[in-house]
Protein backbone atom coordinates (compact mmCIF):
# COMPACT_ATOMS: atom_id res chain seq x y z
CA UNK A 1 0.00 0.00 0.00
CA UNK A 2 3.01 2.39 0.80
CA UNK A 3 4.63 1.50 -2.45
CA UNK A 4 1.50 2.23 -4.63
CA UNK A 5 0.69 5.37 -2.28
CA UNK A 6 4.49 6.92 -3.46
CA UNK A 7 3.71 5.72 -7.01
CA UNK A 8 0.84 7.60 -7.74
CA UNK A 9 2.01 10.08 -6.15
CA UNK A 10 5.50 10.55 -8.02
CA UNK A 11 3.07 9.88 -11.62
CA UNK A 12 0.61 12.10 -10.46
CA UNK A 13 3.34 15.15 -10.12
CA UNK A 14 5.04 14.15 -13.45
CA UNK A 15 1.97 14.55 -15.27
CA UNK A 16 0.84 17.60 -13.75
CA UNK A 17 4.61 19.19 -14.35
CA UNK A 18 5.28 17.60 -17.67
CA UNK A 19 8.04 15.62 -16.64
CA UNK A 20 6.74 12.02 -17.85
CA UNK A 21 7.01 13.11 -21.61
CA UNK A 22 10.96 12.37 -20.74
CA UNK A 23 9.80 9.15 -19.58
CA UNK A 24 10.23 6.96 -22.80
CA UNK A 25 7.77 4.63 -24.15
CA UNK A 26 8.88 0.61 -23.73
CA UNK A 27 7.96 -2.55 -25.02
CA UNK A 28 7.81 -5.91 -23.58
CA UNK A 29 9.70 -8.35 -24.91
CA UNK A 30 8.30 -11.11 -27.27
CA UNK A 31 4.91 -9.78 -26.72
CA UNK A 32 5.39 -6.59 -28.29
CA UNK A 33 2.71 -5.10 -26.10
CA UNK A 34 3.49 -1.14 -26.15
CA UNK A 35 3.59 0.61 -22.37
CA UNK A 36 2.91 3.85 -22.19
CA UNK A 37 4.87 6.46 -20.25
CA UNK A 38 2.56 6.70 -17.16
CA UNK A 39 2.67 3.29 -16.99
CA UNK A 40 6.13 2.84 -17.23
CA UNK A 41 6.57 4.97 -14.40
CA UNK A 42 3.86 4.07 -12.18
CA UNK A 43 5.16 0.55 -12.20
CA UNK A 44 9.23 1.34 -12.03
CA UNK A 45 8.36 3.48 -8.40
CA UNK A 46 6.13 0.97 -7.29
CA UNK A 47 8.25 -1.73 -7.67
CA UNK A 48 11.85 -0.01 -6.13
CA UNK A 49 9.56 1.37 -3.17
CA UNK A 50 8.35 -2.26 -2.53
CA UNK A 51 11.68 -3.74 -2.89
CA UNK A 52 13.55 -1.06 -0.64
CA UNK A 53 10.47 -1.57 2.14
CA UNK A 54 10.29 -4.57 2.14
CA UNK A 55 14.10 -5.17 2.31
CA UNK A 56 14.42 -2.46 5.04
CA UNK A 57 11.06 -4.11 6.84
CA UNK A 58 13.18 -7.59 6.90
CA UNK A 59 16.34 -5.62 8.21
CA UNK A 60 14.32 -4.26 11.15
CA UNK A 61 12.89 -7.73 12.22
CA UNK A 62 16.15 -9.41 11.99
CA UNK A 63 18.54 -7.02 12.74
CA UNK A 64 19.55 -8.25 15.87
CA UNK A 65 20.65 -12.04 13.75
CA UNK A 66 21.75 -9.80 10.84
CA UNK A 67 24.34 -8.28 12.92
CA UNK A 68 25.56 -10.90 14.34
CA UNK A 69 26.34 -12.74 11.29
CA UNK A 70 27.77 -10.36 9.58
CA UNK A 71 30.26 -9.02 12.69
CA UNK A 72 31.03 -12.90 11.92
CA UNK A 73 32.35 -12.62 8.93
CA UNK A 74 35.61 -11.73 7.31
CA UNK A 75 36.67 -8.23 6.41
CA UNK A 76 37.51 -9.63 2.89
CA UNK A 77 33.90 -11.81 2.76
CA UNK A 78 31.98 -8.47 4.04
CA UNK A 79 33.83 -6.33 1.60
CA UNK A 80 33.14 -9.20 -1.23
CA UNK A 81 29.26 -9.15 -0.14
CA UNK A 82 29.23 -5.00 -0.28
CA UNK A 83 30.53 -5.48 -3.72
CA UNK A 84 28.28 -8.04 -5.12
CA UNK A 85 25.25 -5.91 -3.48
CA UNK A 86 26.27 -3.02 -5.16
CA UNK A 87 26.77 -4.79 -8.18
CA UNK A 88 23.29 -5.93 -7.71
CA UNK A 89 22.35 -2.58 -7.33
CA UNK A 90 23.55 -1.39 -10.58
CA UNK A 91 22.40 -3.86 -12.53
CA UNK A 92 18.99 -3.18 -11.67
CA UNK A 93 19.54 -0.03 -12.03
CA UNK A 94 20.42 -0.15 -15.81
CA UNK A 95 18.44 -3.24 -16.33
CA UNK A 96 15.33 -0.62 -15.54
CA UNK A 97 16.72 1.78 -18.19
CA UNK A 98 17.36 -0.56 -20.56
CA UNK A 99 14.29 -2.31 -20.74
CA UNK A 100 13.11 2.05 -21.11
CA UNK A 101 14.88 1.86 -23.94
CA UNK A 102 17.57 4.61 -23.94
CA UNK A 103 20.84 2.03 -22.11
CA UNK A 104 22.05 -0.90 -24.06
CA UNK A 105 21.70 -4.15 -22.71
CA UNK A 106 24.86 -4.58 -22.83
CA UNK A 107 25.18 -1.76 -20.11
CA UNK A 108 23.71 -4.05 -17.65
CA UNK A 109 27.09 -6.40 -17.64
CA UNK A 110 29.62 -4.25 -17.80
CA UNK A 111 28.13 -1.71 -15.26
CA UNK A 112 27.57 -4.54 -12.79
CA UNK A 113 31.13 -5.63 -13.03
CA UNK A 114 32.71 -2.66 -12.87
CA UNK A 115 30.76 -1.92 -9.85
CA UNK A 116 30.82 -4.75 -7.45
CA UNK A 117 35.35 -4.68 -7.99
CA UNK A 118 35.33 -0.86 -7.00
CA UNK A 119 33.03 -1.03 -4.60
CA UNK A 120 34.83 -4.30 -2.82
CA UNK A 121 38.01 -2.22 -2.87
CA UNK A 122 36.30 1.12 -1.17
CA UNK A 123 35.03 -1.60 1.52
CA UNK A 124 38.43 -2.88 2.06
CA UNK A 125 40.03 0.84 2.58
CA UNK A 126 37.10 1.59 4.84
CA UNK A 127 37.37 -1.26 6.94
CA UNK A 128 41.22 -1.55 7.09
CA UNK A 129 42.94 -0.84 10.28
CA UNK A 130 46.51 1.37 9.79
CA UNK A 131 49.24 -0.76 9.87
CA UNK A 132 51.64 0.55 12.54
CA UNK A 133 54.31 -2.59 12.53
CA UNK A 134 57.40 -1.19 11.31
CA UNK A 135 58.38 -5.20 11.27
CA UNK A 136 55.31 -6.42 8.65
CA UNK A 137 57.43 -8.17 5.10
CA UNK A 138 55.14 -5.83 2.98
CA UNK A 139 52.35 -3.54 2.30
CA UNK A 140 50.52 -6.04 -0.15
CA UNK A 141 50.86 -8.75 2.59
CA UNK A 142 50.09 -6.59 6.02
CA UNK A 143 46.60 -5.49 3.46
CA UNK A 144 45.73 -9.38 2.73
CA UNK A 145 45.93 -9.90 6.49
CA UNK A 146 44.20 -6.85 8.11
CA UNK A 147 41.10 -7.87 5.53
CA UNK A 148 41.17 -11.51 6.85
CA UNK A 149 41.84 -12.80 3.02
CA UNK A 150 45.25 -14.78 4.56
CA UNK A 151 42.83 -16.78 7.33
CA UNK A 152 40.03 -16.77 4.66
CA UNK A 153 42.47 -19.20 2.19
CA UNK A 154 42.88 -21.77 5.29
CA UNK A 155 38.86 -22.14 6.05
CA UNK A 156 36.83 -21.56 2.36
CA UNK A 157 39.63 -22.38 0.21
CA UNK A 158 37.15 -23.21 -2.65
CA UNK A 159 34.38 -20.12 -1.95
CA UNK A 160 37.52 -18.50 -2.40
CA UNK A 161 39.41 -19.61 -4.98
CA UNK A 162 35.90 -19.37 -6.97
CA UNK A 163 35.71 -15.40 -6.13
CA UNK A 164 39.31 -14.71 -7.14
CA UNK A 165 39.05 -17.02 -10.73
CA UNK A 166 36.09 -15.22 -11.74
CA UNK A 167 37.18 -12.13 -11.33
CA UNK A 168 40.40 -13.65 -12.97
CA UNK A 169 37.72 -14.46 -16.21
CA UNK A 170 35.69 -11.46 -16.30
CA UNK A 171 39.18 -9.66 -16.86
CA UNK A 172 40.60 -12.29 -18.78
CA UNK A 173 37.78 -12.27 -21.17
CA UNK A 174 37.30 -8.82 -21.68
CA UNK A 175 41.12 -8.56 -22.14
CA UNK A 176 40.79 -10.73 -25.38
CA UNK A 177 37.61 -9.25 -26.91
CA UNK A 178 39.70 -6.25 -26.57
CA UNK A 179 42.46 -7.58 -28.04
CA UNK A 180 41.22 -9.45 -31.19
CA UNK A 181 38.86 -6.10 -31.96
CA UNK A 182 42.13 -4.12 -32.25
CA UNK A 183 44.34 -6.83 -34.11
CA UNK A 184 44.54 -6.20 -37.98
CA UNK A 185 44.22 -9.26 -38.93
CA UNK A 186 40.78 -10.88 -37.32
CA UNK A 187 37.59 -9.21 -38.80
CA UNK A 188 35.29 -8.11 -36.51
CA UNK A 189 34.94 -9.23 -33.00
CA UNK A 190 33.98 -11.66 -30.74
CA UNK A 191 29.63 -11.68 -30.02
CA UNK A 192 28.18 -11.15 -26.65
CA UNK A 193 27.72 -15.40 -26.22
CA UNK A 194 31.13 -16.37 -27.77
CA UNK A 195 32.75 -13.64 -24.66
CA UNK A 196 30.26 -15.71 -21.97
CA UNK A 197 31.27 -18.61 -23.14
CA UNK A 198 34.87 -17.64 -22.96
CA UNK A 199 34.35 -15.95 -19.24
CA UNK A 200 32.94 -19.76 -17.99
CA UNK A 201 35.86 -21.60 -19.31
CA UNK A 202 37.93 -19.17 -18.19
CA UNK A 203 36.27 -18.88 -14.56
CA UNK A 204 37.13 -23.07 -14.68
CA UNK A 205 40.56 -22.91 -15.76
CA UNK A 206 41.28 -19.93 -13.11
CA UNK A 207 39.15 -21.45 -10.12
CA UNK A 208 41.34 -24.81 -10.26
CA UNK A 209 44.37 -23.25 -10.98
CA UNK A 210 44.00 -20.52 -7.50
CA UNK A 211 42.90 -23.49 -5.35
CA UNK A 212 45.85 -25.84 -6.64
CA UNK A 213 47.86 -22.77 -5.71
CA UNK A 214 45.75 -22.47 -2.24
CA UNK A 215 45.87 -26.24 -1.53
CA UNK A 216 49.85 -26.35 -2.08
CA UNK A 217 50.65 -23.15 -0.06
CA UNK A 218 48.58 -24.86 3.55
CA UNK A 219 51.10 -26.40 5.59
CA UNK A 220 50.30 -27.66 9.39
CA UNK A 221 52.39 -26.00 11.69
CA UNK A 222 52.79 -27.95 15.28
CA UNK A 223 54.19 -25.57 17.19
CA UNK A 224 51.16 -25.25 19.37
CA UNK A 225 50.05 -28.62 21.87
CA UNK A 226 47.04 -29.38 24.29
CA UNK A 227 49.21 -30.13 27.77
CA UNK A 228 46.58 -30.17 30.00
CA UNK A 229 41.91 -30.12 29.83
CA UNK A 230 39.65 -29.75 32.69
CA UNK A 231 36.23 -29.35 33.49
CA UNK A 232 35.33 -26.03 35.77
CA UNK A 233 33.28 -26.81 38.54
CA UNK A 234 32.09 -22.93 38.93
CA UNK A 235 30.43 -22.54 34.91
CA UNK A 236 30.01 -25.51 31.95
CA UNK A 237 32.34 -26.42 29.51
CA UNK A 238 35.96 -27.56 29.18
CA UNK A 239 39.21 -25.39 29.56
CA UNK A 240 42.45 -26.17 26.94
CA UNK A 241 45.80 -25.46 28.71
CA UNK A 242 47.57 -24.62 25.11
CA UNK A 243 51.50 -24.23 25.34
CA UNK A 244 53.63 -22.75 22.56
CA UNK A 245 56.12 -25.04 22.07
CA UNK A 246 58.32 -23.04 18.96
CA UNK A 247 60.68 -20.53 19.29
CA UNK A 248 58.55 -17.49 17.62
CA UNK A 249 55.63 -15.92 19.24
CA UNK A 250 52.06 -16.76 17.92
CA UNK A 251 49.40 -13.97 17.33
CA UNK A 252 45.97 -15.12 18.40
CA UNK A 253 44.06 -12.19 17.50
CA UNK A 254 41.36 -12.89 15.81
CA UNK A 255 42.42 -16.37 15.55
CA UNK A 256 39.66 -19.07 14.94
CA UNK A 257 39.81 -22.85 16.31
CA UNK A 258 38.10 -26.04 14.80
CA UNK A 259 37.38 -28.87 16.82
CA UNK A 260 37.15 -32.33 15.16
CA UNK A 261 33.92 -32.12 13.82
CA UNK A 262 34.44 -28.86 12.15
CA UNK A 263 32.50 -26.46 14.08
CA UNK A 264 34.09 -23.05 13.83
CA UNK A 265 35.25 -21.20 17.47
CA UNK A 266 36.93 -18.02 17.50
CA UNK A 267 38.86 -15.84 20.12
CA UNK A 268 37.06 -13.42 22.32
CA UNK A 269 40.50 -11.88 22.97
CA UNK A 270 43.44 -10.35 21.36
CA UNK A 271 46.66 -12.02 22.95
CA UNK A 272 49.80 -13.42 22.18
CA UNK A 273 51.57 -16.37 23.04
CA UNK A 274 55.04 -16.30 23.89
CA UNK A 275 57.37 -19.41 23.31
CA UNK A 276 57.41 -21.65 25.99
CA UNK A 277 54.35 -19.87 27.46
CA UNK A 278 51.01 -21.96 28.25
CA UNK A 279 47.15 -20.36 28.71
CA UNK A 280 44.18 -21.45 29.59
CA UNK A 281 41.39 -21.46 27.12
CA UNK A 282 37.55 -22.21 28.07
CA UNK A 283 35.19 -23.67 25.02
CA UNK A 284 32.06 -24.87 24.97
CA UNK A 285 30.94 -28.25 26.33
CA UNK A 286 30.13 -28.94 22.49
CA UNK A 287 33.25 -28.47 21.50
CA UNK A 288 35.07 -32.15 20.39
CA UNK A 289 38.14 -33.01 21.45
CA UNK A 290 38.00 -36.84 20.01
CA UNK A 291 38.21 -37.81 16.14
CA UNK A 292 34.57 -37.59 14.88
CA UNK A 293 33.59 -41.11 13.50
CA UNK A 294 30.46 -39.75 11.76
CA UNK A 295 30.72 -41.32 8.45
CA UNK A 296 28.51 -41.13 5.03
CA UNK A 297 27.67 -44.60 3.42
CA UNK A 298 28.75 -44.63 -0.80
CA UNK A 299 27.81 -47.02 -3.55
CA UNK A 300 29.62 -50.16 -3.66
CA UNK A 301 30.29 -50.85 -0.34
CA UNK A 302 33.00 -47.68 0.45
CA UNK A 303 32.37 -44.86 3.29
CA UNK A 304 33.13 -41.50 3.59
CA UNK A 305 34.16 -40.62 6.88
CA UNK A 306 34.00 -37.22 8.68
CA UNK A 307 36.06 -34.53 10.63
CA UNK A 308 39.81 -34.48 11.54
CA UNK A 309 42.08 -35.95 14.01
CA UNK A 310 43.06 -32.82 15.71
CA UNK A 311 41.86 -29.69 16.52
CA UNK A 312 43.22 -26.58 14.57
CA UNK A 313 44.04 -23.01 14.99
CA UNK A 314 43.79 -20.38 12.31
CA UNK A 315 45.35 -17.36 12.87
CA UNK A 316 44.78 -14.30 10.96
CA UNK A 317 47.75 -14.07 9.73
CA UNK A 318 47.10 -17.02 7.56
CA UNK A 319 49.03 -20.21 9.58
CA UNK A 320 47.33 -23.39 10.61
CA UNK A 321 48.46 -24.67 13.62
CA UNK A 322 47.39 -28.92 14.55
CA UNK A 323 47.21 -28.89 18.09
CA UNK A 324 47.92 -32.70 18.98
CA UNK A 325 47.95 -34.15 22.60
CA UNK A 326 44.29 -32.97 22.81
CA UNK A 327 42.86 -36.72 24.29
CA UNK A 328 46.12 -37.67 25.97
CA UNK A 329 45.89 -34.09 27.82
CA UNK A 330 42.46 -34.96 29.30
CA UNK A 331 43.56 -38.89 30.24
CA UNK A 332 46.53 -37.42 31.92
CA UNK A 333 44.65 -34.42 33.54
CA UNK A 334 41.50 -35.15 34.97
CA UNK A 335 41.52 -32.32 37.57
CA UNK A 336 39.01 -29.55 37.89
CA UNK A 337 39.67 -26.40 37.32
CA UNK A 338 37.65 -23.26 38.26
CA UNK A 339 40.61 -20.35 36.68
CA UNK A 340 38.72 -17.10 36.12
CA UNK A 341 41.33 -15.84 33.73
CA UNK A 342 40.53 -18.15 30.94
CA UNK A 343 40.44 -16.93 27.66
CA UNK A 344 37.08 -17.38 25.99
CA UNK A 345 35.70 -18.59 22.61
CA UNK A 346 32.66 -17.24 20.96
CA UNK A 347 29.66 -20.16 21.77
CA UNK A 348 27.89 -20.69 18.81
CA UNK A 349 30.06 -21.70 15.84
CA UNK A 350 30.51 -19.65 12.86
CA UNK A 351 28.46 -20.77 9.03
CA UNK A 352 30.99 -23.29 7.55
CA UNK A 353 32.08 -23.57 4.00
Amino acid sequence: MAALIVALLVTAVAVVTGLVDYVPQSSVPVTGWVISSRVLLLVTVFVLVALVYAGYKLYRNYEDAITEQWTRLSIWAQATIAGGSCGAVVAIGLGIAAVAGPVPLWFVLAGSLIAWPVATVLTLRQRREPDTDDNSPSTLQSVLIKAGYAQVKLLQTRTLAGIVGFAGAVLGSLGIRTLVAWLPWFEGTLTHLQTTLLAGFLWLVATILVYNRYESGISDRTDLRIVGVSSPESRPGRELMIKNDGVAPVELAQAKIRDTKRDLYQFDLEMTLEPGERRPFEVPEAFLLESNEAAMDLPLGYTLKQGREHPIIYTRTGKQFVLKGGNDAEDRDPTRSSNPSAIGLSADPTPQE
